[in-house]
């Protein structure tokens, strides 16, 4: 991506920026670009900080290494091999660079003492997408040297981070100060829902790349239940989207229930075609599983800011971050294994429509919501504050 500048006026906290004299920006990033997801977020970010700031991204680059490169390369005092050397050359007087996490190394903090050395003004601010991380980066038996790495080398990044970005609670992370925000999204830039609700009809939805942590198993013991006690006054469907390890156990529960009439699969969608998908859905499914992997606080997954963007209820089995105790269009399951409850996301729909409002109305005020709480503007304007001042 090349640098970008942008003119524009802009009073904030009564500091006036002008084209040129917008402050110089960085997102550096350990090749994000790999994954989807991380991918889309950058975008969405890096979107945002253009509004504010001359913004250029850049991206430290693994080296390619020979098998025996690998295996020296656990041992804890070495370092995984990148260009972290290019990367500083294309530096350019940067007055902040902000950075995507990743596993702290040797070489690691030397880049950042690097940039410190040079640049002393320039404040370094890491975003840690998830914390604790230990349990979920290095909870496999392989993961172990890296963990070693991490353990030895991180307490040193407090001599050169500014700041860390976190989604948690946390005021204070390994000796650094925090900037406390969510995950968001552009909100103008996904599709609102569409169509009217069906009588004597709901359905779900859920769109995931299918791990354990989405529990969808829940669900499916929900529905087969849900018709073995012959509540039949009103047909429920869900209808799953996307890939994953998880996904042919799903099938196979599906199958076992008989319930293939009630849940359907469809592949990895995007685009419009998703979109006509989300259309007929009146309920979208969250996270169900997160106990598995030990994570019992809120969540604040993008999938969740999507669909709030989007206008379509939720139904979740972990609390989610962003939504207030009185919010009438979300429903929270335990979180454990019991089967999800399908009579109460039934009575979730019927408290819904029972005002006589129209599919339409929900998801408006649903994405007037979503515009306050996980909108891009409103999710990085502690960022923004933190930059400017």
């Amino acid at each position: 991506m090349h640098c970008k500048k942008v003119c524009a006026i802009l009073w904030h906290k009564e500091v006036l920026l002008i084209g040129d004299n917008m402050k110089k920006g960085y997102y550096i990033h350990f090749q994000g670009r790999d994954s989807v997801g991380i991918s889309k977020k950058l975008d969405m970010q890096i979107e945002e900080f253009s509004k504010y700031f001359v913004m250029q991204e850049l991206e430290v680059e693994t080296i390619d290494r020979t098998l025996f490169q690998r295996i020296v390369g656990l041992w804890p005092t070495m370092s995984i091999k990148r260009n972290y050397q290019k990367a500083l050359e294309e530096l350019d007087n940067p007055d902040f660079v902000y950075v995507r996490r990743n596993v702290a190394d040797k070489e690691y903090v030397n880049f950042w003492k690097k940039i410190k050395q040079k640049y002393p003004n320039c404040k370094i601010i890491i975003e840690i997408f998830t914390y604790p991380y230990d349990k979920d980066d290095f909870g496999k038996w392989n993961a172990w040297p890296f963990y070693i790495k991490e353990r030895l080398y991180r307490p040193k990044l407090k001599k050169y981070i500014d700041r860390f970005v976190t989604y948690s609670d946390d005021e204070i992370i390994f000796g650094i100060p925090t900037i406390i925000t969510t995950n968001g999204v552009i909100v103008d830039k996904i599709r609102k829902i569409s169509g009217e609700y069906k009588p004597n009809c709901i359905k779900m939805i859920g769109v995931a790349y299918m791990q354990r942590q989405h529990g969808y198993e829940r669900v499916i013991e929900g529905i087969r239940e849900y018709y073995a006690k012959g509540k039949h006054g009103e047909k429920v469907y869900l209808d799953f989207v996307g890939d994953g390890p998880e996904k042919v156990k799903y099938q196979k529960l599906v199958k076992k229930y008989g319930l293939e009439q009630y849940i359907k699969f469809y592949p990895i969608m995007t685009g419009t075609e998703l979109d006509d998908l989300y259309d007929q859905a009146d309920i979208a499914l969250a996270a169900f599983g997160m106990y598995k992997v030990g994570y019992y606080s809120h969540i604040g997954a993008i999938k969740t800011r999507e669909c709030l963007a989007k206008g379509i209820p939720l139904i979740s089995g972990s609390p989610i971050d962003v939504l207030d105790e009185d919010f009438a269009y979300a429903k929270i399951f335990p979180n454990d294994d019991s089967a999800v409850d399908i009579e109460q996301v039934v009575q979730l729909y019927h408290d819904i429509i029972s005002d006589g409002q129209t599919k339409e109305e929900v998801a408006k005020e649903i994405r007037a919501y979503a515009r306050s709480k996980v909108d891009m503007s409103a999710v990085m304007k502690p960022i923004i504050d933190y930059i400017v001042q």
